[in-house]
Order: structure tokens, then C-alpha cells, then sequence
């Protein structure tokens, strides 16, 4: 019978780079938070979201790049996803629109979720330029960003030792980096789908898509499934409805990934991560949450609970 906690086996230890982009992304990203929070800048919301997100992302992804050399842009999946992969992404997109919105119902956060929603839900755009604006500068640029960094570098720093590692931190890490205590459940629920989906397709592309339009979707509809839900005199019914839809739509999407997993097996495409002992991937996740750069992210998402 396997021990839960196996003996630490004799593995070549790793170069923990990628905690001190992340360190930054999660610094800058505080700083500008906090500065658009003790500054207020009128009705551009527009601006500020992408300004704050380039200011962020940008530097720490292009210094890391750098620091990798040439070449290493090849394996981070850009690839276009391939059509046997839409139905899959279709139901992961249906289950993360319903379930995030249920989940922060249910936590309380209805009113932040989406954490770029309040300022476009608070500054209705009145025309069709400035709607188009809004959803490519509060919506579009922060989520591509977001995948690129969180899913793309990220997981595949991380997956070099198991992809169950890279699950749980890409996810985890993701969810904190929003600063945002009530849709803390929605952003995790969210992170685990991106990673799936990113594994299922080989695809990173497919990953900033989906992103991309579910924040694109989300600014317009919010407002409409919160009074939805807020003047509706049949909430149980309201809440079975968005259940139903995110139970379906998850079994949909698990059926979807077991396909295309089993065609790959079938075609002798298994991944060799997917292969790696147990015990490696036990102590080398230990090794991942105890580097200092990761537990200074997560003083800094506390400090954003606390501050923003």
C-alpha cells in the first residue's frame, strides 16, 4: 500500500527562476491596483485597465523571455487549436460563464465578479465605438496577458516535473493575482478549466481565446444577470438553472477531454509528463510552494485582500 507521505527520492534539483517573474507581475500589478484605487481618474476606465495590465505583465514576461534565450517562445503551445477541439472548448466555456457567475453568488462577490466588470458596469459606454473600446481594453488585453503569463510560461516552467504540479499552481496562483477575496472560488473554478483546456488542446491559444471571450462576454451580460437575479421572484429557480448548466456542461467537457485523450494514446502521443512518479512530483510541488518568490506572491495577494 503506497504511503501518502512516500521518502523523498534523489532527484536533480531546479533552477527556481520563473517565482521571480511571477514576484513581479504580482508587485506591479498591487502597485498599479493601488494607485488607480487612491487616484481617481474620471470616467476612462478603458485606460487604466489596459495601462495598469501592460505595466504589470509586460515587463517580467519580456525580461524572462530574454533571460531563456532564443528559441524557448517554441514551446509554449501558440499553436491554433485544431477543429476536433472546439466542442471541447464550447462546453468549457459554457461551464466556466455559468459556473463562475453561480459561484459568486454564492460567496457573495456577484457584485466584483470579473474584477474589470465594476468600473465598465459603473461607466456604461453610450456608443458602439466606445463599447467596442471598452471590451478590447478591459476585457481582451488583461485576459491574453493573463493566459500568456499564468498558462503559457508558467505551466510550462512548472510541468517539467508533472503536470499536476503546474495544475495546482498555474490555478492557484492565478485566482490570488485578481486580488479578490469574494470571487476567490469563481477565479480557482477557472484556473483549473484554463489548465485543462490548455492540456486537452496543446494549445495556449485556445487558453487566451476562451479568456479573451469570456471577459468580452462578461462585461456586457453582467449587469443584466445581476438585476436578473436581484429582482427575480423565483431565485431557487434562478440558481437550479445555472447548476444544471455548469453539472452539463462539466460532464460534456470531461467526456470531450477522455476522447481526445484516448485518440492521443491510440496514436502513442502519451506525454511523458503525465508519467512522472508520484513521489517526484509530491517533493518537487514542496520545493515549488516553499521558494521564497512564491511566498512573498502570496504576501502580496494578502496585502491586496487587505488593501484594494
Amino acid at each position: 500500500m503506497p504511503k501518502w507521505i512516500p521518502d523523498r527520492p534523489a532527484y536533480k534539483k531546479e533552477h527556481r527562476t520563473v517565482g521571480f517573474m511571477l514576484l513581479a507581475v504580482f508587485l506591479l500589478l498591487l502597485g498599479a491596483r493601488m494607485f488607480t484605487h487612491l487616484f481617481s481618474f474620471g470616467d476612462i476606465p478603458w485606460l487604466m485597465a489596459p495601462v495598469a495590465a501592460l505595466i504589470a505583465f509586460l515587463p517580467p514576461i519580456a525580461a524572462y523571455l530574454f533571460y531563456r534565450g532564443r528559441g524557448y517562445t517554441r514551446s509554449l503551445r501558440l499553436q491554433v487549436p485544431r477543429h476536433v477541439h472546439l466542442p471541447l472548448m464550447i462546453f468549457a466555456f459554457v461551464a466556466l460563464f455559468f459556473g463562475s457567475f453561480l459561484l459568486s453568488v454564492l460567496t457573495g462577490g456577484l457584485d466584483t465578479l470579473g474584477n474589470s466588470v465594476a468600473p465598465f458596469s459603473q461607466n456604461t459606454p453610450e456608443t458602439v465605438w466606445e463599447l467596442l473600446l471598452s471590451l478590447i481594453t478591459i476585457g481582451i488585453i488583461p485576459a491574453l496577458l493573463e493566459a500568456f503569463c499564468f498558462f503559457g510560461i508558467t505551466a510550462l516552467e512548472y510541468e517539467r516535473r508533472g503536470t499536476a504540479r503546474a495544475l495546482l499552481l498555474c490555478t492557484v496562483l492565478f485566482a490570488l493575482v485578481h486580488f479578490d477575496t469574494a470571487n476567490l472560488p469563481a477565479y480557482l473554478f477557472a484556473g483549473i478549466l484554463y489548465t485543462l483546456v490548455l492540456y486537452a488542446t496543446g494549445s495556449l491559444l485556445a487558453v487566451g481565446i476562451m479568456h479573451a471571450l469570456y471577459a468580452v462576454c462578461a462585461l456586457p451580460i453582467h449587469r443584466y444577470l445581476v438585476a436578473l437575479y436581484h429582482f427575480t421572484g423565483t431565485v431557487q429557480l434562478f440558481l437550479f438553472l445555472f447548476i444544471l448548466f455548469t453539472l452539463g456542461a462539466l460532464i460534456l467537457f470531461c467526456r470531450s477531454a477522455a476522447r481526445i485523450y484516448r485518440q492521443r494514446d491510440e496514436k502513442g502521443l502519451r506525454s511523458p509528463r503525465r508519467d512522472v512518479p508520484y513521489e517526484v512530483q509530491f517533493y518537487t510541488l514542496l520545493d515549488a510552494v516553499c521558494d521564497p518568490a512564491v511566498i512573498l506572491c502570496l504576501g502580496a495577494a494578502i496585502a491586496g485582500f487587505i488593501l484594494l
